[in-house]
Protein backbone atom coordinates (compact mmCIF):
# COMPACT_ATOMS: atom_id res chain seq x y z
CA UNK A 1 0.00 0.00 0.00
CA UNK A 2 1.11 3.41 -0.78
CA UNK A 3 1.49 6.23 1.78
CA UNK A 4 2.93 9.59 0.86
CA UNK A 5 4.09 11.55 3.31
CA UNK A 6 2.37 15.00 3.60
CA UNK A 7 4.02 17.12 1.76
CA UNK A 8 4.39 13.98 -1.13
CA UNK A 9 2.23 15.44 -3.81
CA UNK A 10 3.26 18.99 -4.09
CA UNK A 11 6.80 18.14 -4.20
CA UNK A 12 6.26 15.35 -6.98
CA UNK A 13 4.01 18.07 -9.22
CA UNK A 14 6.95 20.55 -8.55
CA UNK A 15 9.44 17.63 -9.95
CA UNK A 16 7.30 16.26 -12.76
CA UNK A 17 6.55 19.65 -14.02
CA UNK A 18 10.54 20.82 -13.70
CA UNK A 19 12.30 17.75 -15.14
CA UNK A 20 9.45 17.37 -17.86
CA UNK A 21 10.34 21.08 -18.85
CA UNK A 22 14.14 20.76 -18.75
CA UNK A 23 14.53 17.80 -20.33
CA UNK A 24 12.15 18.57 -23.37
CA UNK A 25 13.64 22.16 -23.65
CA UNK A 26 17.36 20.52 -23.77
CA UNK A 27 16.35 17.26 -25.81
CA UNK A 28 14.81 19.11 -28.54
CA UNK A 29 17.86 20.38 -30.29
CA UNK A 30 19.51 17.04 -30.40
CA UNK A 31 15.75 15.77 -31.63
CA UNK A 32 16.07 17.97 -34.19
CA UNK A 33 19.23 17.61 -35.59
CA UNK A 34 18.59 13.74 -35.92
CA UNK A 35 15.27 13.92 -37.38
CA UNK A 36 17.09 16.35 -40.34
CA UNK A 37 19.90 13.86 -40.94
CA UNK A 38 17.36 10.99 -41.02
CA UNK A 39 15.49 12.77 -43.64
CA UNK A 40 12.27 13.16 -41.79
CA UNK A 41 11.11 16.88 -43.15
CA UNK A 42 7.80 17.99 -43.54
CA UNK A 43 8.12 19.55 -46.99
CA UNK A 44 6.54 22.86 -48.23
CA UNK A 45 2.87 21.58 -49.66
CA UNK A 46 -0.24 23.73 -51.26
CA UNK A 47 -2.76 22.66 -48.26
CA UNK A 48 -0.08 23.87 -45.97
CA UNK A 49 1.20 27.39 -44.91
CA UNK A 50 4.74 26.52 -44.04
CA UNK A 51 7.85 28.08 -46.94
CA UNK A 52 10.61 26.02 -46.14
CA UNK A 53 10.90 22.15 -45.09
CA UNK A 54 10.69 21.50 -41.35
CA UNK A 55 12.01 18.56 -39.66
CA UNK A 56 8.77 16.58 -38.11
CA UNK A 57 8.80 14.43 -35.10
CA UNK A 58 9.62 16.60 -31.97
CA UNK A 59 6.69 14.92 -30.65
CA UNK A 60 9.10 11.84 -29.54
CA UNK A 61 11.24 14.47 -27.35
CA UNK A 62 8.30 15.16 -25.99
CA UNK A 63 6.95 11.88 -24.85
CA UNK A 64 10.53 10.86 -23.69
CA UNK A 65 10.72 14.28 -21.37
CA UNK A 66 6.72 13.27 -20.21
CA UNK A 67 7.71 9.51 -19.33
CA UNK A 68 10.98 10.36 -17.86
CA UNK A 69 9.22 12.74 -15.24
CA UNK A 70 6.67 10.85 -15.07
CA UNK A 71 8.34 7.56 -13.96
CA UNK A 72 10.66 8.95 -11.36
CA UNK A 73 8.60 9.22 -8.60
CA UNK A 74 7.49 5.91 -6.71
CA UNK A 75 4.60 5.64 -7.44
CA UNK A 76 2.17 3.47 -9.68
CA UNK A 77 -1.14 2.78 -10.44
CA UNK A 78 -3.26 0.08 -12.65
CA UNK A 79 -5.31 2.91 -14.51
CA UNK A 80 -1.89 5.27 -15.19
CA UNK A 81 -0.06 2.13 -16.70
CA UNK A 82 -2.98 1.79 -18.66
CA UNK A 83 -2.87 5.20 -19.84
CA UNK A 84 1.05 5.19 -20.50
CA UNK A 85 1.14 1.94 -22.52
CA UNK A 86 -1.72 3.34 -24.65
CA UNK A 87 0.33 6.63 -25.07
CA UNK A 88 3.18 4.51 -26.16
CA UNK A 89 1.13 2.70 -28.74
CA UNK A 90 -0.35 6.23 -30.35
CA UNK A 91 3.40 7.46 -29.91
CA UNK A 92 4.46 4.65 -32.25
CA UNK A 93 1.61 5.03 -34.80
CA UNK A 94 2.14 8.83 -34.74
CA UNK A 95 6.07 8.02 -35.11
CA UNK A 96 5.30 5.57 -38.57
CA UNK A 97 3.42 8.35 -39.99
CA UNK A 98 5.80 10.98 -39.64
CA UNK A 99 8.56 8.64 -41.32
CA UNK A 100 6.77 7.20 -44.10
CA UNK A 101 5.07 11.02 -44.81
CA UNK A 102 1.63 9.90 -43.81
CA UNK A 103 -0.19 7.15 -43.23
CA UNK A 104 -4.06 6.32 -44.32
CA UNK A 105 -6.22 7.83 -41.78
CA UNK A 106 -8.33 4.50 -41.34
CA UNK A 107 -5.56 2.69 -39.45
CA UNK A 108 -5.01 5.31 -37.11
CA UNK A 109 -8.72 5.16 -36.13
CA UNK A 110 -8.22 1.70 -35.77
CA UNK A 111 -5.45 2.46 -33.25
CA UNK A 112 -7.48 4.27 -31.36
CA UNK A 113 -10.42 1.58 -31.13
CA UNK A 114 -8.09 -1.06 -29.99
CA UNK A 115 -6.01 0.86 -27.48
CA UNK A 116 -9.39 1.84 -25.69
CA UNK A 117 -10.40 -1.31 -25.54
CA UNK A 118 -7.07 -2.17 -24.20
CA UNK A 119 -8.00 0.90 -21.38
CA UNK A 120 -11.57 -0.55 -20.50
CA UNK A 121 -8.95 -3.63 -18.90
CA UNK A 122 -7.02 -1.03 -16.71
CA UNK A 123 -10.31 0.67 -15.76
CA UNK A 124 -9.84 3.16 -18.07
CA UNK A 125 -13.60 4.21 -19.41
CA UNK A 126 -16.55 6.66 -19.00
CA UNK A 127 -18.89 5.94 -16.12
CA UNK A 128 -22.22 7.36 -17.55
CA UNK A 129 -24.49 4.30 -18.20
CA UNK A 130 -23.21 2.01 -15.75
CA UNK A 131 -23.70 -0.37 -18.47
CA UNK A 132 -20.12 -2.25 -19.40
CA UNK A 133 -20.58 -2.78 -23.26
CA UNK A 134 -22.43 1.42 -23.63
CA UNK A 135 -19.20 3.19 -21.39
CA UNK A 136 -17.16 1.25 -23.65
CA UNK A 137 -18.82 2.46 -26.97
CA UNK A 138 -18.76 5.88 -26.06
CA UNK A 139 -15.39 5.98 -24.32
CA UNK A 140 -14.56 4.82 -27.93
CA UNK A 141 -16.24 7.34 -29.40
CA UNK A 142 -14.51 10.39 -26.76
CA UNK A 143 -10.94 9.15 -27.34
CA UNK A 144 -11.18 9.10 -31.03
CA UNK A 145 -12.80 11.90 -31.36
CA UNK A 146 -10.75 14.02 -29.30
CA UNK A 147 -7.44 12.83 -30.42
CA UNK A 148 -8.69 13.55 -34.33
CA UNK A 149 -9.62 17.04 -33.12
CA UNK A 150 -6.74 17.62 -31.53
CA UNK A 151 -4.73 16.27 -34.29
CA UNK A 152 -6.46 19.20 -36.36
CA UNK A 153 -4.87 21.66 -34.23
CA UNK A 154 -1.46 20.64 -35.46
CA UNK A 155 -1.97 23.00 -38.41
CA UNK A 156 0.09 26.72 -37.29
CA UNK A 157 3.17 26.82 -35.53
CA UNK A 158 3.06 27.02 -31.44
CA UNK A 159 -0.63 26.02 -32.13
CA UNK A 160 -1.01 22.24 -31.17
CA UNK A 161 1.21 22.32 -28.22
CA UNK A 162 0.15 25.51 -26.81
CA UNK A 163 -3.49 24.08 -26.65
CA UNK A 164 -2.06 21.11 -24.70
CA UNK A 165 -0.49 23.29 -22.44
CA UNK A 166 -3.59 24.96 -21.42
CA UNK A 167 -6.01 21.87 -21.18
CA UNK A 168 -3.12 20.13 -19.17
CA UNK A 169 -2.94 23.20 -17.32
CA UNK A 170 -6.51 23.26 -16.49
CA UNK A 171 -6.61 19.13 -15.50
CA UNK A 172 -3.84 20.15 -13.14
CA UNK A 173 -5.51 23.12 -11.75
CA UNK A 174 -8.56 20.89 -11.21
CA UNK A 175 -5.99 18.11 -9.23
CA UNK A 176 -4.65 20.76 -7.20
CA UNK A 177 -7.38 22.25 -6.16
CA UNK A 178 -9.43 18.72 -5.23
CA UNK A 179 -5.82 18.82 -3.11
CA UNK A 180 -6.40 21.75 -1.29
CA UNK A 181 -9.52 21.11 -0.11
CA UNK A 182 -8.65 17.92 1.69
CA UNK A 183 -4.82 18.89 2.52
CA UNK A 184 -3.83 15.05 1.51
CA UNK A 185 -3.83 12.80 -1.54
CA UNK A 186 -7.01 12.16 -3.59
CA UNK A 187 -7.96 9.64 -6.56
CA UNK A 188 -7.24 12.78 -8.92
CA UNK A 189 -3.34 13.40 -7.45
CA UNK A 190 -2.04 10.63 -10.15
CA UNK A 191 -3.96 12.34 -12.92
CA UNK A 192 -2.32 15.47 -11.76
CA UNK A 193 0.66 14.30 -12.07
CA UNK A 194 0.52 13.61 -15.47
CA UNK A 195 -1.18 16.59 -16.35
CA UNK A 196 2.09 18.98 -14.69
CA UNK A 197 4.00 16.53 -16.91
CA UNK A 198 2.15 17.36 -20.16
CA UNK A 199 2.40 21.07 -19.24
CA UNK A 200 6.02 20.81 -18.93
CA UNK A 201 7.35 19.50 -21.44
CA UNK A 202 5.04 21.12 -24.06
CA UNK A 203 6.60 24.52 -22.71
CA UNK A 204 10.04 22.75 -23.42
CA UNK A 205 8.81 22.52 -26.99
CA UNK A 206 7.07 25.36 -27.21
CA UNK A 207 10.58 27.24 -27.13
CA UNK A 208 11.55 25.74 -30.56
CA UNK A 209 8.52 25.38 -31.92
CA UNK A 210 6.32 28.82 -31.60
CA UNK A 211 6.59 30.95 -34.66
CA UNK A 212 8.99 31.08 -36.13
CA UNK A 213 9.10 27.32 -35.30
CA UNK A 214 12.56 25.43 -36.10
CA UNK A 215 10.70 21.92 -35.29
CA UNK A 216 7.07 19.94 -35.60
CA UNK A 217 5.60 17.61 -33.35
CA UNK A 218 4.50 15.78 -36.53
CA UNK A 219 1.80 12.87 -35.68
CA UNK A 220 3.92 11.21 -33.15
CA UNK A 221 3.20 14.42 -30.85
CA UNK A 222 -0.29 15.34 -32.10
CA UNK A 223 -1.47 11.29 -31.49
CA UNK A 224 -0.23 10.89 -28.24
CA UNK A 225 -0.87 14.24 -26.81
CA UNK A 226 -4.56 13.95 -28.27
CA UNK A 227 -4.67 10.88 -26.71
CA UNK A 228 -3.89 11.87 -23.36
CA UNK A 229 -5.81 14.39 -23.31
CA UNK A 230 -9.02 12.42 -24.02
CA UNK A 231 -7.92 9.72 -21.64
CA UNK A 232 -7.47 12.66 -18.81
CA UNK A 233 -10.73 13.83 -19.99
CA UNK A 234 -12.28 9.93 -18.92
CA UNK A 235 -10.23 9.41 -15.87
CA UNK A 236 -11.44 12.81 -14.36
CA UNK A 237 -13.60 12.94 -11.13
CA UNK A 238 -15.42 16.19 -12.32
CA UNK A 239 -18.51 15.77 -10.22
CA UNK A 240 -21.29 13.55 -8.69
CA UNK A 241 -23.76 15.08 -11.50
CA UNK A 242 -23.10 13.14 -14.47
CA UNK A 243 -24.66 15.46 -17.12
CA UNK A 244 -22.20 18.08 -15.49
CA UNK A 245 -19.63 15.81 -15.48
CA UNK A 246 -19.40 15.18 -19.39
CA UNK A 247 -20.00 18.90 -19.86
CA UNK A 248 -16.66 19.72 -18.27
CA UNK A 249 -14.37 17.76 -20.16
CA UNK A 250 -15.94 18.92 -23.29
CA UNK A 251 -16.00 22.74 -22.42
CA UNK A 252 -12.03 22.24 -21.43
CA UNK A 253 -11.42 20.72 -24.57
CA UNK A 254 -14.19 22.89 -26.64
CA UNK A 255 -11.47 24.44 -29.08
CA UNK A 256 -10.67 21.20 -30.72
CA UNK A 257 -13.90 19.91 -30.53
CA UNK A 258 -15.72 22.56 -31.93
CA UNK A 259 -13.00 22.85 -35.18
CA UNK A 260 -13.24 19.47 -35.82
CA UNK A 261 -17.13 19.35 -35.64
CA UNK A 262 -17.54 22.90 -37.32
CA UNK A 263 -15.09 21.72 -40.53
CA UNK A 264 -15.82 18.04 -40.85
CA UNK A 265 -20.08 19.60 -41.05
CA UNK A 266 -18.55 22.25 -43.57
CA UNK A 267 -16.63 20.04 -45.43
CA UNK A 268 -19.59 17.54 -46.09
CA UNK A 269 -21.99 20.71 -46.64
CA UNK A 270 -19.49 21.80 -49.51
CA UNK A 271 -19.44 18.24 -50.72
CA UNK A 272 -15.75 18.37 -50.39
CA UNK A 273 -16.29 14.89 -48.12
CA UNK A 274 -18.79 12.53 -48.78
CA UNK A 275 -17.93 8.82 -47.63
CA UNK A 276 -16.33 7.94 -44.48
CA UNK A 277 -13.15 7.50 -45.60
CA UNK A 278 -13.05 10.87 -46.95
CA UNK A 279 -14.17 12.63 -43.94
CA UNK A 280 -11.44 10.77 -41.98
CA UNK A 281 -8.49 11.41 -44.47
CA UNK A 282 -9.37 14.78 -46.01
CA UNK A 283 -6.49 17.13 -44.76
CA UNK A 284 -7.15 20.88 -45.92
CA UNK A 285 -6.10 24.99 -44.69
CA UNK A 286 -9.67 25.67 -43.45
CA UNK A 287 -9.60 24.99 -39.45
CA UNK A 288 -9.88 28.11 -37.36
CA UNK A 289 -6.61 29.16 -37.20
CA UNK A 290 -6.68 29.51 -41.24
CA UNK A 291 -9.84 31.75 -40.78
CA UNK A 292 -8.46 34.02 -38.36
CA UNK A 293 -5.76 34.76 -40.99
CA UNK A 294 -8.33 34.95 -43.40
CA UNK A 295 -10.17 38.01 -41.20
CA UNK A 296 -6.36 39.35 -41.45
CA UNK A 297 -5.05 38.40 -38.15
CA UNK A 298 -1.06 36.89 -38.61
CA UNK A 299 -0.44 34.06 -37.97
CA UNK A 300 0.79 34.59 -34.15
CA UNK A 301 -2.19 36.81 -33.30
CA UNK A 302 -4.31 33.82 -34.50
CA UNK A 303 -2.50 31.63 -32.36
CA UNK A 304 -2.16 33.86 -29.54
CA UNK A 305 -6.30 34.57 -30.06
CA UNK A 306 -7.10 30.56 -30.17
CA UNK A 307 -5.19 30.63 -26.64
CA UNK A 308 -7.16 33.08 -25.25
CA UNK A 309 -10.50 31.39 -26.34
CA UNK A 310 -9.15 27.84 -25.12
CA UNK A 311 -8.23 29.33 -21.57
CA UNK A 312 -11.55 31.12 -21.61
CA UNK A 313 -13.55 27.72 -21.53
CA UNK A 314 -11.35 25.63 -19.46
CA UNK A 315 -11.76 28.97 -16.56
CA UNK A 316 -15.48 28.27 -17.61
CA UNK A 317 -15.06 24.12 -17.55
CA UNK A 318 -13.44 25.21 -14.00
CA UNK A 319 -16.14 27.21 -12.96
CA UNK A 320 -18.76 24.52 -13.45
CA UNK A 321 -17.51 22.30 -11.59
CA UNK A 322 -16.96 25.02 -8.20
CA UNK A 323 -20.70 25.45 -9.00
CA UNK A 324 -23.09 24.41 -5.66
CA UNK A 325 -25.94 26.46 -7.06
CA UNK A 326 -28.33 25.97 -10.57
CA UNK A 327 -28.17 29.41 -10.91
CA UNK A 328 -24.35 29.07 -10.67
CA UNK A 329 -24.25 26.42 -13.20
CA UNK A 330 -26.07 28.04 -15.44
CA UNK A 331 -24.19 30.72 -15.49
CA UNK A 332 -20.97 28.93 -16.31
CA UNK A 333 -22.62 26.75 -18.97
CA UNK A 334 -24.02 30.43 -20.63
CA UNK A 335 -20.79 31.75 -20.52
CA UNK A 336 -19.39 28.76 -22.33
CA UNK A 337 -22.14 28.64 -24.96
CA UNK A 338 -21.28 32.33 -25.54
CA UNK A 339 -17.58 32.12 -26.24
CA UNK A 340 -18.30 29.62 -29.12
CA UNK A 341 -20.82 31.22 -30.52
CA UNK A 342 -18.80 34.24 -30.93
CA UNK A 343 -16.13 31.39 -32.28
CA UNK A 344 -19.07 30.60 -35.14
CA UNK A 345 -19.71 34.01 -35.76
CA UNK A 346 -15.73 34.75 -36.47
CA UNK A 347 -15.58 31.15 -38.85
CA UNK A 348 -18.73 32.07 -41.03
CA UNK A 349 -17.56 35.54 -41.24
CA UNK A 350 -14.37 34.33 -42.40
CA UNK A 351 -16.26 32.12 -44.98
CA UNK A 352 -17.70 35.06 -46.70
CA UNK A 353 -14.29 37.17 -46.66
CA UNK A 354 -12.41 34.46 -48.30
CA UNK A 355 -15.41 33.67 -50.71
CA UNK A 356 -15.22 37.83 -51.75
CA UNK A 357 -11.17 37.70 -51.67
CA UNK A 358 -11.81 34.67 -54.40
CA UNK A 359 -14.37 36.72 -56.10
CA UNK A 360 -12.13 40.09 -56.68
CA UNK A 361 -9.02 37.93 -57.43
CA UNK A 362 -11.47 36.61 -60.37
CA UNK A 363 -12.33 39.88 -61.27
CA UNK A 364 -8.71 41.02 -61.42
CA UNK A 365 -7.35 38.08 -63.31
CA UNK A 366 -7.67 39.93 -66.81
CA UNK A 367 -5.61 42.75 -65.33
CA UNK A 368 -2.87 39.98 -63.83
CA UNK A 369 -2.47 38.51 -67.09
CA UNK A 370 -1.38 41.36 -68.78
CA UNK A 371 1.05 42.55 -66.58
CA UNK A 372 2.38 39.34 -64.41
CA UNK A 373 5.25 41.43 -62.12
CA UNK A 374 1.99 43.13 -60.43
CA UNK A 375 0.75 40.35 -59.50
CA UNK A 376 4.00 38.89 -58.14
CA UNK A 377 4.37 42.20 -56.09
CA UNK A 378 1.10 41.18 -54.60
CA UNK A 379 1.30 37.63 -53.43
CA UNK A 380 4.33 38.78 -51.84
CA UNK A 381 2.91 41.55 -50.41
CA UNK A 382 -0.14 39.12 -49.20
CA UNK A 383 2.74 36.44 -47.80
CA UNK A 384 4.59 39.24 -45.73
CA UNK A 385 1.30 40.54 -44.20
CA UNK A 386 0.12 36.77 -43.13
CA UNK A 387 3.77 36.29 -41.12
Amino acid sequence: MFFPQPDYWPNTWLMVGVTAFVLSAVLMPMGRYLLQRAGVMDAVAENKIHSRPIPRGGGIVIFIAFAVAVLLPDYRSTEMNGILVGAFICLCVGALDDWFGGIPGFYKLITLLAVTLMLSFFGVRLDIFENLALDTVFTMLWIAGVTSAFNGTDNMDGLASGIATIVAGMFFLIALQAYLAVGTETSLSWFGMLAIALVGANLGFLIYNFKPASIFMGDSGSFFLGFMLAALGVMGEWTENKLISCAIPVLILAVPLFDFAYIILARIWRGETRTLREVIDHCAPDHLSHRLVWLGFSQRKAVLFIYLICAVLGVSGILLRNTTSLVDTALALVQGVAIVAIVIVLMTGATRRQREIIRLHLEELPKTLAHPEDATASYDADRRDAV
